[in-house]
């Protein structure tokens, strides 16, 4: 058993069970695995998800506590099934989410260690199965629709609607599916025509480059004149919102979401918030959507072929890391433990 820990800013160690000294490598260091406090199983890591978290840590740009382990949320077979009814071998989804013994939400990677090791002890509470059909790399977007889910109900998104997004990321790709199949008109802005043929490519039909001058002709017209309901920002992309206020209709509804809580890089003139008498709602997880978002995925309702950037093998994971620093992360990067 091994697991990656950033035990300080730009540091990763290898930590392992082995006590033989023999097939311990140079950089490994032993440990003894901390057991749940709770129903617990034993799991083999598939592959996992790294995020704008996991840069934020490495970097030292936030309130994290080291050593932490990276890797908010994971697929993995049922190694060792222990007192839950899960049999072994069964494929499951492992959650960024966990409840601690005094009942608040704790997030994977931010302030709990995440899953960046070949094998873990997870909660029960934090393991979903899943179905059979459902390809490793679709199940690693669980989370990405929970939250989808979660952004949609909060804005209380309506049949008919119309909603901007701004940037053509695979959280707002995912987004845009999920509002077309509650038959709500997505539209999604970016500057690259690459990635707005992704999002066609994957079934939004609206995609507008927003370098073209008549971007906001474009979108009355979709419109009817009347501009769009609702506005979803995904901050760990975007530093600015007043562009899609601008689209926005009196009384419309705007979504800030992301996973990169320890961010403070948004700006924006106030005064149209007002004016327009918007209001403004901030989701950062999706935790009670899990069991939806992996029904999606079994009926087909989202896709998300091209959607991942990079999958690095386990060892590599400074890598990646170091390749991540200071780049905007339109697609998801992933780790992979065979």
């Amino acid at each position: 058993m091994r697991e990656w820990r950033l035990t300080k800013s730009k540091e990763y160690k290898l930590y392992t069970t082995n006590k033989d000294s023999e097939q311990i490598g140079e950089r490994d260091i032993y440990f003894d695995p901390v057991l749940p406090d709770k129903p617990f199983v034993k799991v083999k890591l598939i592959k996992a998800n790294l995020s704008c978290l996991d840069v934020a840590a490495f970097l030292g740009k936030g309130d994290f506590e080291y050593p932490i382990v990276p890797a908010r949320s994971a697929v993995a077979y049922i190694s060792e099934s222990y007192d839950s009814d899960l049999e072994q071998g069964r494929k499951v989804f492992l959650s960024p989410y966990d409840i601690d013994s005094k009942g608040e939400l704790k997030i994977r990677s931010y302030n709990a260690n995440g899953y960046l090791g070949d094998y873990a002890y997870v909660p029960v509470d934090s393991v979903y199965p899943i179905p059979e059909g459902i390809k490793d790399d679709d199940a690693l977007f669980v989370e990405d629709i929970a939250v989808a889910i979660s952004v949609l109900s909060k804005l209380n998104v309506q049949k008919g609607e119309y909603v901007i997004l701004q940037g053509a990321s695979y959280q707002n790709i995912l987004i845009a599916q999920v509002a077309i199949y509650y038959h709500a008109i997505a539209i999604i802005v970016d500057t690259n025509d690459e990635r707005l043929e992704v999002a066609a490519n994957l079934g939004v039909y609206y995609t507008i480059n927003v370098n073209d001058s008549e971007m906001f002709e474009k979108i009355a017209e979709i419109t009817s004149g009347k501009m769009v309901d609702k506005v979803i920002c995904h901050i760990d992309i975007n530093t600015n919102i007043e562009s899609q206020i601008s689209l926005i209709k009196n009384g419309g509804k705007i979504a800030l979401y992301g996973y990169d809580i320890t961010c403070k890089n948004i700006r924006t003139d106030i005064t149209p918030l007002f004016n327009k008498n918007l209001e403004i709602i901030g989701i950062h997880e999706g935790m009670a959507n899990i069991h939806s978002a992996i029904n999606l995925l079994a009926n087909g309702v989202v896709k998300t072929d091209g959607l991942i950037e990079y999958t690095t093998p386990f060892i590599n994971i400074l890598e990646i890391m170091k390749a991540s620093v200071g780049k905007i992360n339109y697609y998801k990067s992933t780790i992979t433990f065979e």
